[in-house]
């Protein structure tokens, strides 16, 4: 549900420029048509799907990290030699079918160790059942087409979650009803009653909590609970370290003397260490890792960590109790999966498409003390048949000064934002 109610909040953005990217057309296996699918619910366009970063199969691993990391991406569309969709890869893969493996990534194909023929989208299809697809199915990228096919983006799980969530949030600022009617929807698939809930300060405050708060909202403690660890020393090898993030599909928490130090994820090893062709077996983490990480208690809610994640744009949480021992590693799947499940977020994406706020601009005036009339304003009237308004621009939230601010106030307040 939270998927749902944020796509009603958008209106394409970003998705048109996208096919600027492409050199080619990109044809998947199956496409659903636009007239198909058009009246069954807000469209995947308004998630505003990532542009494609796309190599061809005969392009080397090491040549798509390179790629990948120059444009701080996590996924390749690989096409074909006659321009087909011919599969996907993540940083997650390059860790788990090339570390792991021990394949050299100069001389390695990438055909060889990509996702061949991934489920895809239209652009047209159902926004909801997309999200829905990728949390079933754990798939965090899902390449998207348009109305002939042609690839034009990419839906990143992680992006989609965080834009929801953005969009209910601002709903609920402006009194609308879509974010309570959400968490009403999730309260009754959950079985938890409003009085149940408890008090968050952030995620969607009190509207969230009724939905997954007391019963409905396990802690970090208990879903991490069985589960395997991700922890190595700062002398511990990259080779040596992608093997066990490999085999429990988590990130590294580099440990000394009993303290957290350091987190070394899956793009980090794309990134900072395949891409840079750093000998894996001689090279310890702690010369790439990310020193002293933020993490949170195991008694931290899965929602909290949710809304942690959302404020930070974190992938990835560390875990540790308060006298600074490890206890694990949650990512927003996990909590994803911990607070409801696919049928629970459903309602969410669906409450969160229908807050459409005009994207950004209409929390703008928030940021003025008084009103601000320029010198000449057409009607919408006028205006609105004359072409696609600046509204779909997303302009900026301005920062204001007054006449008699001096350069400096100025200046600072600028450095400050």
């Amino acid at each position: 549900s939270i998927f749902s109610s944020a796509m009603e909040c958008d209106d394409m953005t970003d998705t048109a420029s996208v096919n600027s990217h492409l050199t080619g057309s990109v044809y998947p296996r199956s496409v659903k048509t636009t007239k198909s699918r058009k009246k069954e619910g807000t469209p995947v366009s308004k998630l505003r799907p990532k542009a494609p970063m796309v190599s061809a199969t005969n392009d080397s691993v090491l040549a798509v990290t390179q790629m990948l990391a120059s444009k701080r991406g996590d996924a390749a569309i690989i096409t074909s030699d006659g321009g087909g969709l011919a599969g996907i890869i993540t940083d997650t893969d390059v860790t788990r079918r090339v570390v792991a493996k021990q394949l050299p990534a100069s001389s390695t194909r990438v055909s060889d160790v990509m996702t061949a023929n991934p489920s895809c989208v239209s652009m047209s299809d159902p926004a909801t059942d997309a999200m829905v697809t990728m949390v079933e199915n754990r798939f965090r990228h899902l390449p998207v087409t348009d109305d002939s096919g042609a690839i034009v983006g990419v839906l990143d799980i992680a992006k989609c979650l965080n834009d929801a969530i953005s969009k209910l949030e601002k709903s609920q600022e402006k009194g609308s009803s879509a974010a309570e009617d959400a968490v009403k929807q999730m309260a009754s698939l959950q079985g938890a009653g409003g009085n149940q809930a408890a008090a968050l300060q952030a995620l969607l405050g009190p509207l969230l909590s009724q939905a997954f708060g007391g019963q409905s909202s396990p802690t970090l403690r208990t879903i991490l609970a069985g589960k395997p660890s991700t922890i190595v020393s700062p002398r511990t090898t990259l080779q040596e370290t992608g093997m066990m993030m490999a085999e429990a599909r988590k990130a590294a928490l580099v440990v000394e003397s009993g303290r957290l130090v350091g987190i070394f994820g899956f793009k980090d090893m794309m990134s900072r260490a395949i891409a840079k062709e750093l000998p894996l077996d001689l090279t310890p983490v702690s010369t790439v890792m990310t020193p002293n990480p933020e993490a949170v208690s195991p008694d931290t809610t899965v929602i909290e960590a949710l809304q942690i994640m959302h404020d930070n744009k974190f992938l990835t949480l560390p875990v540790c109790e308060s006298n600074g021992s490890v206890i694990g590693i949650v990512d927003v799947m996990d909590c994803v999966y911990a607070s409801g499940g696919a049928e629970g977020w459903r309602s969410i994406f669906s409450s969160a498409m229908e807050c459409d706020d005009m994207t950004d601009t209409a929390s703008v005036n928030s940021h003025l003390t008084g009103s601000v009339y320029p010198r000449s304003v057409k009607t919408t009237k006028s205006r609105k048949k004359e072409g696609t308004p600046v509204s779909k621009l997303r302009p900026k939230a301005p920062m204001v000064s007054a006449t008699n601010d001096s350069v400096l106030a100025v200046t600072q307040m600028l450095a400050s934002k």
